[in-house]
């Protein structure tokens, strides 16, 4: 054999001998064992493993850019024969393996990060425990052309001798690559547990398993008769799992896991042994067939360790989750570009609009979230509503809420600048912007509302809306602060909300929003008001961009549920067909399909293996209907009772609800157990909570069908003395309820029904209490535009007042309602009670 002399690219990189390098580590790794430094035990083994396993990506780099031929592999593909190029500096890190060659050949390559995300990792701070990097590798070292010439001419002499032997030249190409997976099989092996590679390595292990059979994940490849499968896999289902329970099957692979060597190295070294197990008929379906496949795997565990790599030793295995990337969005590189270039856009001055078309749960909503983070860098404002077909808000109170949040956005920001600018745009009209959007307060500080001596009335119409508002965009949006407007499911918009946006993002005098919309495109007829903004904002020269969504494709899917499972996606490749055929790509529903099949023990966690496994025919054979709210309302149906009735309190609430009313609600004898059911909603992954402590589903889907738990009989049945609590909590925001004329009415009429239900029980110091505070909400001209309201209002509060003892009160408000009272008919019940 003959040896080169191998050097290193660079100046800072010095060569290592890679028996010296491993023994030099287990040195290391031992000391730092003996001196029970159990803080540091595992981050040191995690160091290690990448450093090892770096090593190894370098390896198999430079054994798949070797010429077919030119190696004598038998002898070259051995541990003694390669060197690390490791950096000078000190101390040793995770990140230290700058390259590798081979000293028989002279062949090395560098391993690198590329330069653009060493820019982008620059700002990071060290010791954040993050590990992890996407490597290039660059040969800087060419074999020899004599070595090569000599052994690849005389293969190419063999290849030419004739062409009937070119069936022969593939089972060789075959048998080359097999022989080299081997071959990198036992280096790994060498590399992670520092002892010889054993003679014996394909034997099977007979205590281990008796008989090798196909693993149970991919036994979904044979075909059977389709009127007998499904009983044939439910009766040999438990049988199927109890073998998957069996540890590792090859002797050296058990003593690799032994060694403690993570799960995803012991997975790799087998599969790369399995391929040359075929000869025999021993190869299973995730046996490895190139080096190539090998290099994608090693490229993953480094790029993700944590994930990939690394067992999750953070779970108990008899509760193991679902690894699922909340925040990633798959699939959708293309719509995040468009969405992300139209902000830009905005960003130079000029209003947009941006649609979003697609089915429940295709990700509309994760991809309007993606661009927050670029809004928030380019000094912008994001703010949101989202349409609800349960609810009775009035036709501009989501817009009117969304723009309300500006403010508390700016207060932290530009607040200064921007108050003396509301000043002088807004001027006497100062008034009634606060009446519309009263957290302007928050900027304005020394303004009273105005909510008893300002007449707005029928004033406040949709165009007086719409003209406050297009006044207070104008200088709170600015190309160093455009406003993202978000308005979800408007499908459900009234035509009035869809008007005022047009009005704002055609106005050509200074505003700088960029609204986006998303809708879902199987609820909308062709006609509806969505398509018609859209056409009016192409004829006002509005720059419209529409996309829609439709179900992720298999390569995406399968990324997902790799993701998920935390295992190669080679592996995962088969069940993710099955899942795509199911869910047809959609995202939620695959989730939540996923989640099915774990609850049902359909998918296990192997605590042996350390992974997931599954029976491929029995979930190709499950009955699942493409309905998602059949699916949730299936397993929400399984819930404890405390979870079921917190999940129905949440739905009648809304998207959104406060902690504070969970706990309030508690404290009655009826909802007990609703604190306990929210931990377990939230554990479950019903609904999440932000740092505000409000609480939300997951998805409208999910609210849908936790609404849908309750029976038909029981949503139209009174709320109850619930009603008491759910008043008494609502009036403690009495001050910020007065800025709003809408929501006050609402609330005053809440309070006149807990009066009404308290007079009913007799209980007339607790009905004097909410009827008080109902008339204390009406607005000053409510005679004139509440009446009806007004008059009951007025009434029932006298007959409480009067039966509380509170004559003179009594007398007092009964007075008021017969000076407002528009006919005899309205004064004769107040007449009849003062003469009593």
């Amino acid at each position: 054999m003959e040896y080169l002399t191998v050097k290193p690219a660079a100046n800072d990189v010095v060569s290592i001998p890679l028996c010296s390098w491993t023994e030099s580590e287990e040195a290391k790794r031992a000391a730092v064992t003996d001196l029970a430094l159990n803080n540091n035990i595992n981050k040191c083994d995690k160091e290690s493993i990448i450093r090892r396993k770096t090593i190894a990506y370098g390896i198999a780099e430079l054994l798949m850019r070797s010429s077919s031929g030119a190696l004598d592999e038998d002898n070259e593909v051995r541990i003694d024969n390669f060197v690390v190029f490791v950096s000078k500096k000190t101390p040793r890190s995770w990140d230290d393996i700058k390259g590798v060659g081979m000293i028989s050949s002279g062949q090395s390559l560098t391993i690198e990060e590329p330069s653009y995300l060493r820019g982008l990792l620059e700002g990071e701070e060290e010791g954040d425990g993050q590990m992890g990097r996407c490597l290039e590798v660059e040969l800087t070292s060419a074999t020899p052309q004599e070595i090569i010439s000599k052994k690849t001419s005389q293969v190419a002499a063999a290849v030419n001798h004739d062409e009937n032997l070119a069936g022969m030249n593939v089972l060789a190409a075959v048998a080359e690559e097999s022989n080299r997976c081997h071959l990198f099989a036992r280096i790994l092996y060498e590399l992670f547990t520092h002892e010889p590679f054993p003679d014996d390595a394909l034997a099977v292990d007979a205590d281990a398993a008796p008989t090798i059979k196909e693993p149970t994940q991919k036994r979904a490849k044979k075909s059977h008769d389709v009127s007998s499968r499904k009983q044939l896999m439910l009766t040999r289902a438990k049988g199927d799992f109890d073998r998957a329970e069996t540890p590792f099957q090859i002797p050296c692979i058990v003593r690799m896991q032994k060694l403690g060597i993570p799960a995803s190295i012991c997975l790799m070294t087998q599969n790369l042994l399995e391929y040359a197990l075929r000869g025999d008929g021993r190869q299973s379906d995730d046996a490895y067939e190139s080096l190539g496949v090998v290099c994608q795997d090693l490229h993953l565990l480094l790029l993700d360790p944590d994930r990939f790599l690394f067992d999750n030793l953070n779970q108990n295995t008899d509760n193991m989750q679902l690894l699922y990337r909340k925040d990633k969005l798959y699939g959708r590189d293309k719509e995040e570009t468009l969405i992300t270039d139209a902000f830009c856009r905005v960003s130079r001055g000029k209003s947009e609009a941006f649609f979003i078309g697609g089915f429940s749960g295709s990700g509309k909503s994760m991809l309007v979230n993606s661009l927050r983070g670029t809004v928030k860098a380019l000094g912008g404002y994001t703010i949101k509503h989202k349409f609800d077909a349960m609810s009775k808000e009035q036709p501009l109170s989501g817009v009117i809420s969304a723009f309300n949040q500006v403010c508390l956005m700016i207060k932290g920001r530009d607040r200064p600048a921007i108050a003396k600018k509301l000043r002088e745009v807004f001027g006497v009209d100062l008034s009634l912007l606060l009446r519309l959007l009263p957290n302007v307060s928050v900027l304005l500080p020394e303004l009273v509302s105005p909510a008893t001596n300002v007449e707005v009335g029928e004033a406040m119409n949709a165009r007086s809306v719409c003209f406050l508002l297009l006044r207070f965009v104008r200088v709170v949006s600015s190309p160093r602060h455009p406003v993202m407007l978000f308005l979800d499911d408007i499908q459900w918009a009234d035509s009035t909300a869809l008007d005022v946006i047009h009005t704002i993002l055609s106005d050509t005098m200074g505003s700088c929003m960029f609204f986006v919309g998303t809708y879902r495109d199987n609820e909308v007829q062709i006609d509806h008001d969505i398509f018609d903004l859209m056409e009016r904002l192409e004829i006002s020269n509005v720059q419209t961009t529409a996309v829609y969504l439709t179900g992720l494709d298999q390569a995406d899917l399968n990324t997902m549920i790799s993701d998920a499972l935390c295992l190669y996606p080679r592996i995962c490749k088969s069940l993710s067909d099955i899942l795509f055929q199911k869910t047809k790509g959609n995202p939620f529903f695959m989730l939540e399909f996923m989640q099915s099949l774990k609850s049902r023990d359909l998918l296990q966690y192997n605590s042996h293996q350390k992974r997931w496994v599954w029976n491929e025919d029995i979930i190709r054979a499950e009955d699942i209907t493409d309905n998602v709210l059949h699916l949730l309302s299936s397993k929400m149906n399984g819930l404890s009772d405390d979870v079921q009735t917190l999940l129905k309190v949440m739905a009648c609430f809304g998207s959104n609800t406060n902690e504070s009313v969970i706990g309030y609600l508690s404290e009655s004898a009826e909802y007990a157990g609703v604190r306990n059911g929210l931990e377990g909603a939230l554990i479950d992954g019903f609904i999440v909570k932000d740092e505000e402590g409000c609480l939300q589903f997951v998805h409208d889907k999910v609210r849908e069908a936790a609404y849908n738990l309750i029976l038909d009989s029981d949503k139209k049945q009174d709320v109850g003395d619930t009603i008491f609590l759910i008043a008494s909590q609502i009036n403690h925001g009495k001050e910020w309820i007065l800025r709003d004329k809408v929501l006050s009415i609402g609330i005053a009429e809440l309070n006149m029904k807990a009066g009404k239900k308290a007079l009913d029980g007799c209980d007339h110091k607790t009905a004097y209490s909410y009827l008080g505070a109902a008339l204390s909400l009406l607005p000053e001209d409510h005679w004139r535009s509440h009446y009806d309201l007004s008059l009951r209002l007025n009434f029932l509060t006298s007959s409480a007042a009067n039966s509380c003892c509170q004559y003179d009160e009594a007398e007092q408000i009964l007075r008021r309602g017969l000076t407002n009272a528009r006919c005899l008919d309205d004064q004769l019940p107040s007449y009849l009670l003062l003469s009593q």
